[in-house]
């Protein structure tokens, strides 16, 4: 368990300007506001980290914009040598947060946006998201082209039965915008969600279907890559390298441990998103705080050791959601 982390997820405030209706985030917000650290706590919490052996690090929420000190701690997180992700709605990328991130180099923005189409990605993320967002985008790619920025800009599409029927017009349409890559999710039906908004979310023969049609368009462009697959089991993967030629990596190891971790609001480590969430039976949730001591050890800490340790040697392992939902747990 000494190997380095690859990158660390950091819900780094709980305040959101978005209502997005499949949202596990919104959900968990509820009643919970103003839960983040302030600035020193995080800057600390990046040095722990950075000690640690962590190379990257991915901020969300809630919706990170919404901290005014966002690109001073993107800024000084970079200096450290971290290379740093944000996820965003884009609703609040300004002109002068636009300016300041822009001026970053080890920085990738990802833009939460479900289709090119306002009506379907207003559907479900909320009257109006689709033309403030796509507005700050094509800014925010016209800044990036006239200052020779590096920064990275990617779309995060979520695959629901709304946007399913012209996902290739979506997909197609980004890639024209000048946008590095589009990330493409799907929608989970939870049992918190709504009836409408459960009925919302593609069934498995729809998102197969997505994948293929994503893979085929791939494959015609220079980069295939530059549209992802963020779904499905080893085996979809594996069909759409052998039947599209689709350069699908296949991850050998378990996102929640060697190569992903969670920083909570409230700056607590975790092995995995759904370890808080969804305990194990027999297992016991002792997080580390980004802001003890011992968070620049938190490799070796028992509470991820134990997790794995646990998640590998139960004879329960068969029965753990928290594991049988990692799209991973075939090859885990």
């Amino acid at each position: 368990m000494s190997a380095p982390m690859t990158s660390i997820y950091w819900d780094i405030t709980d305040r959101c300007n978005a209502r997005c209706a499949y949202c596990w985030a919104a959900r968990d917000l509820r009643g919970c506001a103003g839960r983040e650290l302030s600035t020193s706590s995080v800057i600390a919490g990046l040095r722990h980290l950075r000690a640690a052996g962590a190379a990257s690090v991915v901020f969300l929420g809630g919706e990170p914009t919404l901290r005014e000190d966002l690109a001073q701690i993107t800024g000084i997180a970079q200096r450290m040598g971290l290379p740093v992700g944000i996820a965003t709605n884009g609703l609040r990328l300004t002109e002068r947060l636009r300016r300041a991130l822009l001026e970053q180099t080890s920085l990738a923005i990802n833009i939460s946006l479900d289709s090119i189409h306002a009506e379907e990605n207003d559907a479900l993320r909320g009257s109006g998201y689709h033309d403030v967002c796509m507005r700050h985008l094509r800014s925010l790619l016209a800044e990036r082209s006239a200052t020779g920025s590096r920064v990275r800009v990617t779309i995060q599409m979520t695959l629901t039965q709304v946007n399913l029927a012209r996902l290739r017009s979506s997909l197609e349409s980004f890639l024209d915008l000048g946008v590095d890559s589009v990330v493409v999710d799907r929608m989970k039906a939870l049992s918190w969600h709504p009836e409408a908004v459960r009925a919302a979310a593609p069934r498995p023969r729809d998102w197969i279907r997505a994948a293929g049609e994503l893979a085929r368009l791939a494959a015609g462009l220079r980069d295939p890559l530059r549209l992802r697959l963020n779904y499905g089991l080893v085996r979809l993967k594996a069909a759409l390298a052998e039947r599209c030629g689709y350069p699908v990596e296949l991850q050998r190891t378990c996102p929640g441990g060697l190569e992903i971790a969670v920083v909570d609001f409230a700056g607590n480590l975790h092995p995995c998103r759904l370890a808080p969430l969804r305990p194990p039976a027999g297992y016991e949730i002792a997080p580390v705080n980004i802001r003890s001591p011992e968070a620049g050890d938190f490799l070796q800490h028992p509470y991820f050791t134990g997790f794995f340790n646990f998640a590998h040697t139960a004879a329960v392992y068969e029965g753990l959601t928290l594991c049988r939902d990692c799209p991973h747990y075939l090859v885990c």
